[in-house]
């Protein structure tokens, strides 16, 4: 009977997804001490009005052909019940003074990305919350999420706490942003910058400055003058950046959660470079987006990502080719992947809005592992 009504329940819940809103589904493994599971989690998200709501429902198995599901996300208790699996996985509210967002992490930049530039947790869910007042703007970030909500378990889903305010001053946008490291093996304590930019000719001219607080008591200034030019489908920002002993570029991107206890400050010195990063967006089709962080020397980063969309043909939904690259040491020894290269490349095929099926190529230092997925451009 038990058998029964699960599968009751969770046709419904799919077939209500398909049929009055946006489907979100994943599958994904997850290791909980020596044992390997299996986790899938689905449902809809649906708008009303100023209010958006997603609802999934979450179950798991170690063995798919003789193995127990159970539901929630695996724990040392695992439970049998199928209440237990549903969650929120979205939920939003925007009344124009006051909004407030909680679901999958999106892309962080502060300023002009001087210390904080696309930074982002996968598959991880947070609040955000904010006020726009006039001409002001508060934007708050907090890294939490609702692990089970029968029992209401709140945990923290990153270690990243931070805010931004944003308001004009003397005919300039001033901003002021600060970011807290709260996880105790991590170097960093604290972070604070201010951006000055004045918009001339489609180009946005200005300076940050910033200082980082570690946690051996160094305190370190950077700052960066250039531009910012926002041309619709092409974006450029461009200009020089100066770092004092133990002053780390962009520290938050990307890479940051698996880099943030390799940085040592104090073997960080004085430095003077530069910052060029260029996106081509051509939406739907895709998008590209190169940046460049540099010394006037050897030292070199490049980031990039990029994906394709190729269009309906022949009655099918067309593919979706996705790129990821990151490199502090590119092109070394005529090498284009090497130890230092973190690097995915996938490709999927769309089944249904949101949702794809697809192979991903993971760059593990040495060659690709290949992996298969269905779910969200979360897996991508």
């Amino acid at each position: 009977m038990k058998h029964v009504v699960l599968l009751f329940i969770t046709t419904s819940l799919f077939l209500y997804t398909l049929i009055f809103s946006s489907f979100y589904l994943d599958v994904s493994t997850v290791k909980l001490g020596e044992t390997n599971y299996i986790v899938y989690e689905f449902g809809p998200e649906f708008s009303l009005g100023p209010m958006l709501i997603g609802l999934t429902l979450t179950t798991y198995t170690s063995d798919l052909s003789a193995g127990k599901f159970y539901f929630g996300y695996p724990s040392d208790n695992p439970s049998e019940h199928i209440i237990d699996g549903l969650n929120i996985a979205a939920l939003s509210l925007d009344l124009g003074t006051f909004w407030f967002r909680y679901g999958q992490m999106q892309p962080l930049t502060y300023g002009m990305g001087l210390i904080m530039n696309g930074y982002h947790i996968p598959k991880s869910r947070v609040l955000d919350f904010g006020v726009r007042m006039n001409d002001l703007r508060v934007f708050v970030h907090v890294p939490y999420e609702i692990r089970q909500l029968t029992t209401f378990k709140i945990q923290q889903s990153d270690s990243v706490y931070s805010t931004l305010v944003v308001l004009p001053l003397l005919g300039l946008d001033f901003s002021v942003y600060g970011i807290a490291e709260t996880e105790e093996l991590a170097e960093l304590h604290y972070a604070l910058g201010v951006t000055l930019t004045k918009n001339v000719f489609g180009f946005s001219l200005g300076v940050e400055a910033a200082t980082q607080i570690w946690k051996n008591n160094q305190t370190s200034y950077g700052a960066f003058a250039g531009l910012f030019g926002d041309f619709g489908n092409f974006q450029l920002v461009a200009g020089p950046y100066y770092a004092s002993n133990g002053f780390a570029v962009r520290l938050f991107d990307s890479e940051y959660a698996k880099l943030k206890h390799t940085y040592d400050p104090s073997a960080i010195s004085k430095n003077v470079g530069y910052i060029v990063r260029g996106a081509l967006n051509v939406q739907p089709y895709g998008k590209l987006v190169i940046s460049l962080t540099g010394d006037f020397g050897e030292k070199l980063i490049l980031t990039g990502e990029g994906y394709l969309r190729v269009p309906e043909v022949g009655g099918t939904n067309g593919l979706v080719l996705y790129l990821y690259v990151f490199d502090n040491t590119p092109f070394e020894n005529g090498q284009i992947f090497d130890e230092s290269t973190s690097a995915r490349i996938t490709i999927a095929y769309p089944l249904v809005d949101h949702l794809f099926a697809g192979i991903k190529y993971v760059w593990n230092g040495s060659q690709f592992q290949q992996m298969a997925f269905v779910g969200g451009m979360l897996n991508f």
